[in-house]
């Protein structure tokens, strides 16, 4: 009998790490206390904070704050992980807003294929009132999970669903990068027998970056991520998952080509994604020349 087939089946944990955001950490939890799946934990991890996190109250759901000091959403994956009690383990973000059947759905994919599977759901940027570049941007080019289970094997934190005993068969997220953690893990889960899959029905949402300066720091942390990885040299990381999903040039033909954006958002699109690009570039770069990779 598989942990899913047993009474534990709908014990779930919900890890999540955050870091001086406690006005999305509270549109996080309201959300999941909409989730038709009832019966599961929260275990919510500061993660060094400048101003620690008060203890949440108030939802129909135990929840726990743990107190992680090492810098890194992976480390505070971790220390969630390591007092949570479920027999599943689902990963989310503090700034994202799960739909009212994510856990329900997120347990059902795993339930289909016995829990011998990692699951990664849904990400949907959703558009804010104010369209800067940057938001078009982000929300054009989208997390697109699907699209990255299918070509790079693995699924963002920001939705991701694995029972106990796969997440202890795999081991903890590599504390090393600060970007990129979850491919590196979802790649050894496949090198040790257990594959990825997409299940587009269990949504969370999110806001897109509406600055360009926040957008920046994400990419120099993505790309300082891969340089990382790269870096590490470990078997079940490949050259080709390391690459962006596209080219430039391919990005840039479905921008031109886009009917949902119009002229003036097609050319703020591409200006915030060459910004972005090159700063990546530049990164890139810094960390060849012997720079070290930060916490942004």
């Amino acid at each position: 009998m598989s942990m899913l087939d047993s009474q534990e089946a709908f014990e779930v944990s919900v890890v999540i790490p955050v870091f001086a955001d406690p006005e999305g950490l509270g549109r996080c939890l309201d959300a999941l206390d909409r989730q038709t799946c009832r019966e599961f934990e929260v275990v919510v991890v500061d993660n060094g904070s400048p101003q620690p996190l008060a203890a949440p109250s108030g939802r129909s759901f135990p929840i726990r704050l743990v107190v992680c000091a090492t810098p890194g959403s992976y480390a505070a994956r971790n220390a969630g992980v390591a007092v949570a009690q479920g027999a599943v383990l689902a990963f989310t973000d503090a700034d994202c807003v799960p739909e009212d059947q994510w856990l329900a759905s997120g347990l059902a994919a795993l339930r289909r294929a016995g829990g011998e599977v990692v699951v990664g759901g849904e990400v949907q940027y959703v558009m804010p009132e104010q369209r800067t570049g940057t938001a078009l941007y982000q929300v054009f080019a989208g997390f697109r999970q699907g699209e990255i289970v299918a070509a790079r094997k693995f699924a963002a934190t920001a939705n991701l669903f694995c029972t106990r005993a796969v997440f202890d068969q795999v081991g903890r997220f590599d504390e090393r990068v600060f970007s990129g953690g979850d491919s590196e893990w979802c790649w050894r889960a496949a090198y040790r027998g257990y594959q990825t899959v997409f299940a587009p029905e269990a949504v969370v949402r999110t806001l897109p970056r509406q600055r360009l300066g926040a957008a920046v720091r994400q990419a120099r942390r993505v790309a300082a991520g891969r340089a990382r990885l790269a870096a590490l040299q470990l078997p079940w990381v490949g050259s080709v998952g390391l690459q962006s999903i596209r080219s430039p040039l391919q990005g840039l033909r479905l921008v031109m080509q886009s009917s949902d954006l119009t002229l003036v958002d097609r050319v703020r699109v591409v200006a915030a994604a060459s910004a972005i690009r090159f700063v990546a570039s530049l990164e890139s770069l810094r960390l060849r020349l012997g720079g070290t990779d930060e916490r942004r």
